[in-house]
Formats: structure tokens, sequence, C-alpha cells
């Protein structure tokens, strides 16, 4: 039997820590960095704010201090949103589309017909995830993310982006009204219970 890869290093980012390296996160950035952080040897996390033992609640803990070896106070903390994806206000009717994205909104509009009234549903990343804009009014589709997220709204207005706030594909998101987070591990889970579809 093969032994699996340990890691000498994991590198995360969070948002606080205590002095015993307790550590909370963001919304969906806690969900790679507590399975890579586990996998390491010596996990080093750099964090925007380090906090005396006792001020992180134990039910805020996302991973808790044994994981982690050296805690780290960002400097210039600046988080990137890697696909900027923003809503329109108003949709321009003067762009001509060209075949190949009528064809794109045919096949996502095509999709959008699979949905049903009270499903939950795991969109792959692309054109399936764009099968959302489609939902008819009045019927309630919950959605969900390779990467945690349940409930997943639209995408955000211009100047709404949350860095904290992405999904799997890493574009910027915004939360429905019932939501709740998890880490990845999570969406597996849903689906091999059978407690959402999946639209690839």
């Amino acid at each position: 039997m093969e032994e699996a890869i340990t890691g000498q290093y994991s590198l995360i980012k969070g948002w606080k820590a205590d002095r015993s390296g307790n550590i909370t996160f963001r919304k969906s950035a806690r969900n790679l960095n507590v399975p890579i952080a586990k996998a390491g040897k010596t996990t080093v996390a750099e964090v925007e704010e380090i906090v005396e033992d006792g001020a992180i609640e134990p039910e805020d803990v996302h991973l808790p201090g044994i994981y982690v070896q050296r805690i780290i106070k960002g400097s210039n903390y600046i988080k990137k949103i890697e696909r900027r994806t923003v809503r329109k206000v108003k949709e321009d009717s003067s762009i001509s589309s060209s075949p190949a994205a009528k064809l794109r909104e045919r096949i996502i509009r095509r999709a959008a017909w699979e949905f049903k009234d009270g499903m939950f549903a795991n969109l792959g990343i692309g054109m399936p995830m764009l099968a959302s804009n489609y939902i008819p009014k009045g019927m309630k589709v919950t959605l969900q993310s390779e990467n945690g997220l349940l409930g997943l709204g639209p995408f955000p207005f211009e100047g709404e982006e949350d860095p904290d706030l992405i999904n799997a594909g890493k574009s910027s998101m915004m939360f429905d009204v019932d939501r709740s987070l998890a880490h990845c591990h999570t969406p597996d889970k849903i689906r091999r219970g059978g407690h959402c579809c999946h639209l690839r």
C-alpha cells in the first residue's frame, strides 16, 4: 500500500488568530484552508489580526491551534479577487451577439429548464453557473458551490464585491437569504447522500 503524500509546510491565510493558533476565517476563505492546514507537518498562517487567548469564542474557531505552528500578522494585507464578476444594472441592447454567444445562451437557457421548485442544485463551473440567471420568477432553487457555499445568490453589482465570498470558479458572488457555509468536503457529502442534483 502506498503512503500518502505529507506536506512539510502548509501555507494558509486566515482572518483572525489567537496566540495559541486558533483561527477563524471569513466566509468562503475557510473552504480549502482548513484541510490544507491539517495536511502539513508545519502550518504557517498569515492572518489579518492576532488577538489574545480567549478572545475567539470556541464555537467560532474554524481551525484549532493544534494544527498551526506559526502565525504571521500580514502587513499591507491585500485580498484580490481572481475573477471579478459583476452584474450590469441594465443590459446594453445595442451590443450584437455573435452566433457563438447566441448558441451559448441557448444552451444555458436549456439547462435552466432542469430546475424544479424547491430543489437544491450544484452547478458546475462555467456555463452551468450562468443557468442561475434564468431561474423563473417565483421558483425557489437553492444553489450550492463546490467550495462549501450553500445558498448562492447572483453576481454582485459594481462595488459590492467581497474578496472573502467567491464561488468554486473563483468568481465574486453574493449570498441568497437562505445561506450557510461549510468547508470544501461538504458538497461531496451532500451529493453522495442524494440531497441535491448536479448540473454540469
